[in-house]
């Protein structure tokens, strides 16, 4: 079948990419011929150069470099997907829809509201499914402000999501069956992850994931006097922040290369916390307030590695245990149900 994945894949994030990059990946390995809607929504280099123009008046030359080369990475990653022009001819080839992953049924979010093809609206009359799509931070509130969600809920084939709180929410405007699935980065085995790599130049270090929130000066003492102990250097991915060693221009590719050959990880990002899942690592997550990062780990039974700060850097990490070999096992259980559920879905829509 020709399946049409929507989602935000073109953002100059590298969870947002690998999500997209994953799904598509499962979908391909099921005999599928994938590719992506170009909604429209995001416009990198329009982006690019309003953060540009702002840098460059408070003369941060330096970061005007480094966030060209974070877009140049992008637009080079990104060749690789193939999409499907917003236009009747176009939408017409498609067999059937698929909806997510990541954020796109935020709501709280303007940009998201603006935008209903995100619920599978004007698709028809081709199949619309859910592939584990978030509401994030929305409320009832968010939800009434729109008219479609109703609607576009019941013309879907089938619903998932990717938490519980979406779950939660969205029952109240639908009485389908809405099945709670992982993260498409969750879905891409070890192999793969190996195959796409990178590169990451650095050894001995712990990276710090970070979607640019502000540590303290408080926590970057303690994660300075940890990595002195520790003898590792401090690498900043994909954010500049001064106070690391090193700063790495966001690439999705080499995002997967820093992560496997990462010492410890420190992370405030729903993806990092994803990644260094999946490769075992030692790290701490810091969700600030992000209900995506907490929600992940106590989803996996690993609460215990998020804290409220980084100041006792040192001694979380010399206490931390997970069990890696049973969370292994659960992801590849997460990964059957997520795959089942889509052979299902699928099957349904050619079907009918």
């Amino acid at each position: 079948m020709k399946v049409c994945i929507v989602t935000v894949y073109n953002s100059t994030n590298c969870g947002s990419y690998l999500q997209a990059y994953a799904l598509r990946y499962t979908l391909r390995q099921m005999g599928h011929e994938v590719c992506f809607l170009k909604t429209g929504v995001k416009h990198n280099r329009r982006i690019f150069f309003r953060k540009a123009i702002r840098s460059l008046k408070k003369g941060k030359f330096g970061q005007v470099r480094f966030d060209h080369r974070k877009l140049r990475n992008f637009e080079k990653a990104l060749r690789d997907f193939p999409l499907c022009a917003m236009q009747a001819h176009s939408l017409s080839q498609q067999d059937v829809f698929v909806l997510g992953s990541d954020e796109i049924w935020n709501l709280s979010r303007e940009d998201m509201r603006q935008a209903p093809v995100f619920w599978g609206c004007g698709l028809a009359p081709a199949a619309v499914i859910s592939y584990a799509p978030s509401v994030n931070t929305t409320v009832q509130a968010d939800v009434e402000k729109v008219d479609y969600v109703r609607q576009a809920l019941a013309d879907m084939r089938a619903i998932s999501v990717r938490d519980s709180y979406s779950k939660a929410l969205l029952s109240h405007y639908t009485d389908k069956e809405i099945q709670v699935l992982c993260d498409p980065t969750f879905l891409l085995p070890m192999e793969q992850y190996r195959e796409m790599a990178g590169t990451c130049p650095y050894d001995d270090f712990i990276l710090i994931y970070s979607a640019g929130a502000k540590f303290t000066a408080e926590d970057q003492q303690a994660i300075r006097a940890f990595a002195g102990k520790k003898q590792k250097k401090l690498v900043a991915f994909p954010h500049n922040l001064a106070w690391c060693d090193e700063q790495a221009p966001a690439d999705p590719l080499d995002a997967v290369a820093y992560f496997s050959k990462a010492d410890y990880v420190i992370t405030d990002t729903f993806h990092g916390a994803a990644l260094s899942l999946i490769f075992g690592k030692d790290f701490l997550a810091l969700p600030r307030g992000n209900t995506k990062v907490t929600e992940l780990l106590e989803y996996f039974d690993v609460s215990q590695l998020m804290r409220e700060n980084a100041e006792e850097t040192a001694a979380y990490f010399d206490g931390i245990y997970y069990d890696k070999q049973a969370l292994t096992v659960r992801i590849g259980q997460e990964r059957e149900k997520a795959v089942a559920y889509l052979q299902k879905a699928l099957g349904n829509a050619a079907s009918e």
